[in-house]
Formats: C-alpha cells, structure tokens, sequence
C-alpha cells in the first residue's frame, strides 16, 4: 500500500475508533469523556480533509473505507439520539438560571 493510501485508511480506522468511543461514553452519560474524545475526533476530520482522495484507493478498499463510514454515520446518529435531550435539559436548566438572575436583579433577594 502506498504511503498516502494507508494515511487515509489509518485516518478512517481512527475516525471509527474514536467513533465507537464516543458512542459508549454517550451510552454511559460519560460526558467529560466524549468532549474530550470529540476533540481528537475532530481533529482526525481536519487532517481526513486535507489527505483524502478516493481515486488513490483500491475498489476493495473504497468498499472498506464505505463500511467504516457506514458505522461511523450509525454511531454519530446514535449519539445525537442520546446527547440532543440532555442539551435540551442542560438549555432549559440555563435558562431558567437566567431568569432566576434577573429576577434577583430586578427585585432583589426573595424576604
């Protein structure tokens, strides 16, 4: 394999681990650790963009690199299905913050 051919196929291997990752600290409401995880997720997409180019692969190995993505699309739609409600309660939580300060502001302390 050539040199920038395993470069994209380590890059996708990454993505689905980080993925996979990602999606069992969802499952686990760990959520300190998939911000942390999405950090390096990120950062694998950033370097994915600048070296990826299908037509250097092989047809066996565009179905591999289509397989990893088909898991990877699975586990990023499995984790918003658990993230989107907390971002939810954590945006209703913040907003009811919100008008508990102003309340306080305008009225001051309750007696």
């Amino acid at each position: 394999m050539l040199p920038q051919k395993k470069k994209i196929i380590t890059c996708y291997e990454e993505l689905l681990r980080l993925s996979s990752l990602m999606c069992e600290a969802a499952r686990a409401g760990n959520w300190d650790t998939l911000c942390a995880l999405q950090n390096g997720y990120v950062t694998q997409v950033s370097t994915l963009k600048s070296i990826d180019d299908v037509a250097l692969l092989s047809a066996e190995e565009r179905r591999y690199r289509y397989r990893m993505l088909e898991t990877i699309l699975s586990q990023d739609a499995a984790i918003r299905n658990l993230v989107t409600p907390k971002m939810q309660e954590l945006g209703y939580l913040l907003n009811s913050s919100r008008r508990r300060q102003e309340l306080h502001h305008t009225y001051g302390s309750p007696a």
